[in-house]
C-alpha cells in the first residue's frame, strides 16, 4: 500500500526556496570558494526535508520525533540562511552600501547611525545590543504560547508568515547586497563615539559576528521585518502582550540604527516585506489552504 503523505504549505516554501539556492548554488558553483561545503548543505537540507515529510504521522510516537517536527521550520531556516554565503558573493559582487547611504542622506538630510550618537551612553548601548539580540528569540514567544495552548492552525499560519518573510528578505539580499553602516569606510569615518556596553555588549557584538557567516544582509532588515512580523501576530491572537511586546518593537527598531547594522531604508524595506508578506499569507492561507494543505503539526 502507498503511504500517504501530508503535505503542508510550509514544506511547499520550504522546497520553492531550496530549489533558489541550488539554482544559486549551480550559477556560482565555478566561482565559490564553498564548493564542497555548499554540496553538502544543500544535499542534506534536501534529505532532512524528506525525512520530515516520510515521518510526520510519526511525529508524537516518541520525544525525538515531536521536537523533530516542532523544531524542524526552525532547523531549516538556519541553515538555509547559512547557504548564502556559498553563492551570494559569486552571483552579485556587487556593494550597494554606497546608494543606502545617499538614500538614507536625501530622505532624512543625515546619516542616522552619526545623528544618534548625541545619546550614546554605555548603559543605553547595553540596553540596545540586549534588544537586538533577543530579536533572535522573540518569533519563540508566540510559537510556544501557540504549541502550549494547541492552537495548531494558528501556529502554521503563523510560521509560514514567519518563513516567506524570512525568505523573501534572503531573496532581497541576493538583489541589493550590502553591508550596512558599520562596514561602509565613508560613514565609519564619521562615527566618532565608541559603542562600548557594560556587561554583555561586547558578547552579543562578537557572536553576530562569528554565527553570521553571509555579512551581505543589511537590506532589508529581517530585524525589522520579523519583530513587526511577530508583533502583527500578536495584536491578531493575544493582544494583552502588545503592552510589553510593542515597547521592545521600537527599541529594536531604535538599536538597528543605534548599533550601527541599518540604514533607515533598509528598515523600510523590512516594515514593506512585512505587510506584503502578511497580505500574500492571508489570501493564500484563507482561500487554499484547507483545501490542499494540513498543518505541519497536528499535535496527534
Amino acid at each position: 500500500m502507498n503511504k500517504k503523505i501530508s503535505i503542508s504549505g510550509i514544506d511547499i516554501l520550504n522546497l520553492i526556496f531550496w530549489i533558489f539556492m541550488f539554482v544559486f548554488f549551480v550559477l556560482a558553483f565555478n566561482k565559490t570558494d564553498h564548493k564542497l561545503y555548499g554540496s553538502i548543505l544543500l544535499s542534506l537540507l534536501l534529505f532532512f526535508q524528506l525525512f520530515v515529510l516520510y515521518t510526520r504521522d510519526k511525529q508524537n510516537k516518541n520525544v525525538f520525533f515531536k521536537y523533530l517536527h516542532i523544531l524542524y521550520p526552525a532547523i531549516f531556516l538556519i541553515f538555509i540562511f547559512d547557504s548564502i554565503h556559498t553563492s551570494l558573493p559569486y552571483i552579485n559582487p556587487n556593494d550597494y552600501d554606497a546608494y543606502l547611504a545617499n538614500l538614507d542622506f536625501k530622505l532624512l538630510g543625515t546619516h542616522p547611525t552619526v545623528a544618534i550618537e548625541k545619546i550614546i551612553s554605555p548603559l543605553l548601548t547595553e540596553i540596545m545590543y540586549i534588544l537586538y539580540f533577543f530579536y533572535f528569540f522573540m518569533p519563540f514567544t508566540i510559537i510556544i504560547y501557540f504549541l502550549k495552548k494547541k492552537y495548531y492552525q494558528k501556529l502554521d499560519k503563523t510560521v509560514l508568515f514567519l518563513l516567506l518573510t524570512f525568505y523573501g528578505s534572503y531573496l532581497l539580499y541576493y538583489l541589493v547586497p550590502a553591508l550596512g553602516p558599520r562596514h561602509y569606510e565613508p560613514i565609519v569615518d564619521m562615527q566618532s563615539v565608541p559603542l562600548n556596553g557594560l556587561l554583555f555588549t561586547d558578547f552579543i557584538r562578537n557572536t553576530v559576528d562569528t554565527f553570521e557567516h553571509n555579512k551581505f544582509d543589511a537590506f532589508p532588515s529581517l530585524h525589522a521585518a520579523i519583530s513587526l512580523s511577530v508583533l502583527i501576530v500578536i495584536a491578531k491572537y493575544k493582544k494583552s502582550w502588545l503592552y510589553v511586546f510593542i515597547p521592545i518593537v521600537t527599541g529594536i527598531f531604535v538599536s538597528l540604527i543605534y548599533c550601527r547594522y541599518h540604514y533607515f531604508i533598509d528598515i523600510i524595506g523590512g516594515v514593506l516585506w512585512t505587510l506584503i508578506s502578511y497580505l500574500i499569507v492571508e489570501l493564500f492561507y484563507n482561500k487554499l489552504y484547507s483545501k490542499y494543505f494540513s498543518p505541519y503539526y497536528t499535535g496527534k
